[in-house]
């Protein structure tokens, strides 16, 4: 079941703030009033979010520089620092 942002027309009120998520089954309409205090309001789409993007690719040099230790795999599934 999907979340779905909504958000009053008016003002906001003291219970439902700037807005509220409500889940939601995909196929059934959009509430056309809050729940808890029957304002009338719309849904809103919600922003993506944002995540960093690397911009170079990781190696093992630079996982050593960072402080991080690094393992490699042997044949008989031990691990051991390389």
């Amino acid at each position: 079941m999907p979340l779905r942002f909504y958000a009053p027309l008016t003002t906001p009120c003291r219970l439902c703030g700037t807005g509220f998520e409500h889940r939601q089954a995909a196929g059934s309409p959009d509430l056309t009033a809050c729940p808890r205090c029957g304002q009338p309001i719309r849904q809103v789409t919600v922003q993506p979010v944002n995540s960093p993007k690397l911009s170079a690719p990781l190696s093992v040099s630079r996982a050593r520089d960072a402080g991080f230790s690094v393992f490699k795999r042997t044949p008989g599934g031990e691990y051991e620092r390389q």
